[in-house]
């Protein structure tokens, strides 16, 4: 079984413009426990894929802050702004020794994808807009990345920011 963790990235300030914004306080923070929640739960990527903007970056930073690892990313110009079609692309040209991946992006694209893998929704996540630090967690029964197909994926936790704050 592969793993894809989708994540968007915590709430951002203001910038000089888009792509320079950075995570605000409370978004340093909600991301931070999300690594920590993630570490305790066991439930750590192997690779991380990250979208250049500075507040993905942070995102990743803080990811690994809060788990207090080391995670290998690379860092995509490609993924700011990318849209479903384009990142399923990329997730069927993943390297086949990474089990669990995350993708660290931007909405609209991954609300997209999201809803285009997914097989199993339930009624509160058909309509899940992906709201800033929302993780969604879809499991796969493939061999390969390559067969990553739309409605293939099973929805196997969605965990959003105040869920988080409730919880640590």
């Amino acid at each position: 079984m592969k793993k894809l963790f989708l994540l968007r990235h915590g709430k951002a300030g203001i910038g000089a413009n888009d792509k320079s914004r950075p995570l605000a306080p409370h978004g340093k923070q909600d991301i931070f426990r999300l690594g920590q929640y993630l570490k305790t739960s066991r439930m750590l990527p192997d690779h991380i894929f990250c979208s250049s903007a500075l507040r993905t970056k942070e995102t990743y930073n803080q990811i690994q802050a809060g788990a207090d690892v080391s995670l290998p990313a690379d860092f995509r110009d490609d993924l700011y702004l990318a849209d479903a079609k384009y990142m399923t692309r990329l997730i069927q040209n993943f390297d086949q020794k990474i089990s669990d991946a995350m993708i660290i992006a931007h909405n609209p694209g991954l609300a997209q994808i999201f809803h285009s893998l997914s097989q199993n929704p339930s009624n509160e996540q058909r309509g899940l807009a992906f709201p800033t630090g929302t993780l969604a967690i879809i499991g796969f029964d493939i061999d390969d990345w390559s067969e990553l197909k739309n409605d293939s994926g099973r929805v196997l936790q969605v965990i959003m920011s105040p869920e988080i704050r409730k919880n640590t």
